[in-house]
C-alpha cells in the first residue's frame, strides 16, 4: 500500500472523527465499511442527477452528526457509473483497513433501491446474522443508510452492487468464515463510526459467533485460541461447534447464559488461562491479572505439596516452567484438581443456568486433566 494513501486518509479523518482516549494515548476514530459503501452508492447516484465527479460526499450517520467521506474515483460508462472509495480504520486493528470498497450503480425505471453484494463481498451459508442463508453480507443498518442518503437527494430508482477489491484475500483475516460468510467480507457498521477500542471488536465478534453457533445444538465450545481450537479438532471436536473466545471468558459465558436451550459448554486451551478461571478471573488478559502462580501455589499446598515445589512454582516465569515441576515432583493430580474448580466458578458466576467443564493443554497441545464425558462435544 503506497503510504501517501494512508497520509491522505489519516490528514482527511483525523480532525473530523476525533480521538479515543486510551490510558492516556491518543487513538484515532476510523469508519465503516457500511459507511463507505453508503458514500460511493450516493456519490454514483448523484452523479446521475449532475454529472460531477466529487472529490468528497456528506453523510448523515446514525446519531445525525454529518461527516465528509473521501473520494477515490470515478468510471463512467453509458448506463453505469462506479465509485470507488477507501476503509479507513483509525488505529483499531482492522483486516479491511485500507481496503478499496466500490459501487456499481445503474438506474432502474422504477424508485426501488435494489442492493446487492458482488466481488469481494461475503455470501451468507448460516443461520444468526443479519442476512439470510445465500444473501450477499451485507447487515441493514447498511442498507437503510443507502436507501436514506439516495432518497435525500432524488426519487430515482437504482441498482446498487457493492464489491471490495481484494475482498476474498481480506477475509482470510477476519472471522467471517468462523461466522458462515464465505467468498468476502461483510459491509457492516452500527454507528458508521469505527472506534478504536479492539476489546470492543473482539467481544462483538465473540457475540456474533456464539448467535451463530448455538443454532442447532445444547451445548457449545468455547477456545482461547488458535491452538486451543487446534487441540480440539485433533480429539475429534469440529470447529463448527468452537467458538474463539480469547481472554473474554466471561462476556462468551454471558453472552451464552441469553439462550436458553444451551445445557452445557466446554472451555477448553493454554493451561495459563485455564488455571485463573479456577481463581474467579473471567478476563484472562495479563494486563488485568495475572496471578496464576499463585492459584496454582495454593492448590498445591492444599494437597500437602513439598515446599520446594511451591518456592519453584511461585518463582516460575511461565507455565511451561510450571508443568515441567509438577511432573518432576509427581503431582499431575492438580490438573485434575484446578479444572473442577474453574468448572464451578464459572458456574457459579451464570448462577448454575448450564454445566460449564474446562479442558487444559500445555503448549505442546496435550491434555493436562481428564474429561470423560468430551464425546458430548463432538
Amino acid at each position: 500500500m503506497d503510504n501517501s494513501i494512508k497520509k491522505k486518509l489519516e490528514e482527511f479523518y483525523e480532525n473530523q472523527l476525533g480521538y479515543v482516549d486510551s490510558n492516556g494515548k491518543k487513538l484515532r476514530r476510523g469508519i465503516t465499511t457500511g459507511t463507505v459503501a453508503t458514500a460511493v452508492s450516493k456519490a454514483g447516484a448523484l452523479y446521475f442527477l449532475e454529472q460531477k465527479e466529487l472529490k468528497s460526499i456528506e453523510l448523515t450517520l446514525y446519531d445525525g452528526k454529518n461527516i465528509q467521506v473521501l473520494l477515490e474515483r470515478y468510471e463512467i460508462k453509458k448506463d453505469e457509473v462506479t465509485v470507488y472509495s477507501r476503509k479507513y480504520a483509525g488505529d483499531d486493528i482492522d483486516a479491511t483497513n485500507l481496503a478499496l470498497i466500490y459501487v456499481k450503480v445503474n438506474k432502474r425505471n422504477d424508485k426501488n433501491i435494489n442492493i446487492t453484494g458482488g466481488k469481494g463481498v461475503g455470501v451468507v451459508t448460516r443461520k444468526g446474522l443479519d442476512a439470510n442463508i445465500g444473501q450477499s453480507a451485507i447487515n441493514s443498518k447498511p442498507k437503510e443508510n443507502i436507501i436514506r442518503e439516495i432518497k435525500s437527494i432524488t426519487d430515482i430508482g437504482f441498482d446498487i452492487e457493492i464489491c471490495v477489491e481484494n475482498g476474498e484475500e481480506i477475509a482470510k483475516k477476519t472471522f467471517n468464515e468462523r461466522l458462515g460468510i464465505i467468498g468476502g467480507i461483510s459491509i457492516i457498521g452500527t454507528t458508521g463510526i469505527v472506534e478504536p477500542m479492539s476489546v470492543e471488536a473482539m467481544k462483538s465478534s465473540i457475540s456474533k459467533e456464539i448467535k451463530v453457533k448455538v443454532q442447532n445444538s445444547d451445548n457449545i465450545v468455547l477456545a482461547f485460541g488458535n491452538m486451543g481450537e487446534k487441540a480440539l479438532n485433533l480429539m475429534g471436536i469440529s470447529s463448527e461447534k468452537i467458538c474463539i473466545c480469547s481472554n473474554y471468558i466471561g462476556y462468551a459465558l454471558e453472552q451464552i447464559v441469553t439462550y436458553n436451550h444451551i445445557k452445557k459448554v466446554l472451555i477448553a486451551g493454554n493451561f495459563g488461562k485455564a488455571v485463573k478461571l479456577a481463581g474467579g478471573i473471567f478476563n484472562t488478559h495479563s494486563h488485568i491479572a495475572d496471578a496464576k502462580n499463585e492459584i496454582i501455589v495454593a492448590n498445591l499446598a492444599l494437597m500437602k505439596a513439598p515446599y520446594e515445589l511451591l518456592n519453584l512454582v511461585i518463582n516460575s516465569n511461565t507455565t511451561r516452567q510450571v508443568n515441567e515441576y509438577i511432573k518432576e515432583y509427581g503431582f499431575e493430580k492438580v490438573y485434575d484438581i484446578l479444572a473442577q474448580k474453574a468448572s464451578q466458578k464459572c458456574e457459579i458466576s451464570i448462577k448454575n443456568q448450564f454445566k460449564t467443564y474446562v479442558l487444559m493443554f500445555d503448549y505442546d497441545n496435550n491434555k493436562l486433566n481428564d474429561l470423560t464425558n468430551i464425546d458430548d462435544f463432538k
